[in-house]
């Protein structure tokens, strides 16, 4: 792996751009600003050429905005993290980021410190989902060169008809409260190739893998809200949410009630 982590920026406001790349230095902390566009259009002809590995994008922006982008480039490409920035602190645009699998948004002005603990976070994922990525390729060399019992063409029939989603959907449930489920984790542990197992989540279920993890969360935070006795922290652990106070902020983000207003119109 290239240690160095491809940063890339899509905004229309050539000031912000360049206020981006300025106030952090990107070559102390192991990052390098690749590729810029001042729109999705733009900038979507730039990802397959310069392969980034996390895309700061603004959220207003001419023709298509900066959600709607983002949530074409992570169908497409799943293993791109994605750092939304915008100056409409508004619940529906938090909410429709959460939903469609950004890594995180941050507000207008700019806060270096924010930023750069944002890039660094997204840079340990990024690190640590290569390790788990070259141990699956390990293993999956070996069962391929000690007896070839499982065949793991990622684009094969066999496997199409094979994946079983409704498997996929329990493993999902029954991990529901670790907090590094994700697409990687999930298809290690199926032997596909994560690109592959998105695709035909979304097909098969006409969900993408991220918001079916967010609804499945929803769901059963919910049905543990039936408890009038139940807590916020006992809540949070188990849909892999570790702080309760980021568990409410995002309980409500999801369903545009705070607990405390959810239970009081359940009651």
């Amino acid at each position: 792996m290239d240690n160095i982590i491809k940063v890339m920026i899509i905004d229309d406001e050539h000031l912000i751009r360049d206020l981006i790349k300025n106030c952090i230095d990107w070559d102390e902390i192991g990052m390098e600003i690749v590729a810029e566009a001042s729109n999705a259009v733009e900038g979507l002809n730039l990802i397959n050429k310069e392969k980034p590995d996390i895309i700061l994008t603004d959220i207003n922006m001419p023709v298509t905005d900066g959600l709607d982008m983002s949530k074409s480039i992570l169908e497409k490409y799943p293993d791109i993290k994605v750092i939304v920035i915008t100056g409409y602190n508004e619940f529906e645009y938090a909410k429709r980021s959460i939903k469609i699998g950004v890594s995180d948004f941050i507000l207008k002005p700019i806060d270096e410190d924010e930023l750069r603990n944002s890039v660094l976070k997204l840079k340990d994922e990024i690190q640590n989902e290569y390790l788990k990525k070259k141990e699956y390729k390990d293993i999956k060399e070996k069962m391929v060169a000690f007896n070839n019992i499982i065949n793991l063409n990622d684009t094969s029939e066999t496997d199409d008809k094979n994946l079983n989603i409704e498997q996929i959907k329990k493993f999902i449930v029954k991990n529901i409260s670790n907090r590094d489920l994700s697409l990687k984790l999930v298809a290690e542990y199926f032997y596909v190739n994560p690109s592959y197992l998105s695709r035909i989540f979304k097909e098969k279920t006409d969900e993408t893998f991220s918001e079916y993890i967010v609804n499945a969360k929803v769901k059963i935070a919910i049905e543990m809200l039936k408890n009038p006795n139940a807590k916020a922290y006992e809540i949070s652990k188990k849909i892999g949410i570790d702080d309760p106070n980021y568990f409410s902020n995002w309980f409500k983000k999801c369903t545009g009630l705070s607990i405390k207003e959810y239970k009081k119109q359940k009651s």
